[in-house]
């Protein structure tokens, strides 16, 4: 049975998260996969363009799912379901942030990679902008959005090393107090 282009996106994004994406050969997603390279070829010219795909996946995903929660609220009601969506998503992917992981490995070399990293975490960031902007003035708003997603990726870092989610929990008060 031929596998179709989202399995194997959705194949090659576990594998990129538990093993990174440089450790990931193209022979172990064709194997976990069940199917010949050349089967993996007819859906993507390479790895990169595999890893962007699950890049695209990722952010289609957050975009619908969680940075919605922030957009479609008031401040500290959308700031509380975004950090509890984000929460939510990690438990279900204790192997980490699939972004963080190829941002470390890939983006200083890779120009697409880095391109579509950026914008990810940009959208990140112009979530907690939209929530402190309310009541911060504009440049305060835009260092707190910056050091929210510095400490949520720290937290998600911590998770990932020592399965403990406590850390990122704990953010949501801090980050609703900032709301205020």
């Amino acid at each position: 049975m031929p596998i179709t282009k989202q399995q194997l996106i959705d194949q090659a994004t576990a594998l990129f998260r538990m093993k990174g994406y440089a450790a990931t050969s193209i022979g172990e997603i064709v194997q976990a996969c069940g199917i010949t390279k050349g089967s993996l070829y007819h859906h993507f010219a390479s790895k990169e363009a595999l890893g962007l795909a699950a890049l695209e996946q990722l952010e289609a995903y957050f975009d619908e799912h969680i940075f919605s929660q922030i957009r479609d609220s008031q401040p500290a009601a959308g700031l509380a379901a975004f950090n509890l969506a984000i929460e939510e998503f990690f438990w279900q992917h204790p192997d980490g942030c699939l972004l963080a992981s190829l941002s470390l490995e890939t983006s200083a070399a890779n120009e697409p990679f880095q391109q579509a990293i950026s914008q990810f975490f940009n959208k990140w960031q112009g979530c907690y902008y939209q929530a402190f902007i309310g009541a911060h003035p504009a440049d305060k708003a835009k260092i707190l959005s910056i050091d929210a997603l510095a400490i949520v990726q720290g937290c998600i870092l911590m998770y990932r090393i020592n399965g403990n989610i406590e850390p990122l929990q704990r953010q949501l008060q801090a980050l609703l107090r900032l709301c205020d």
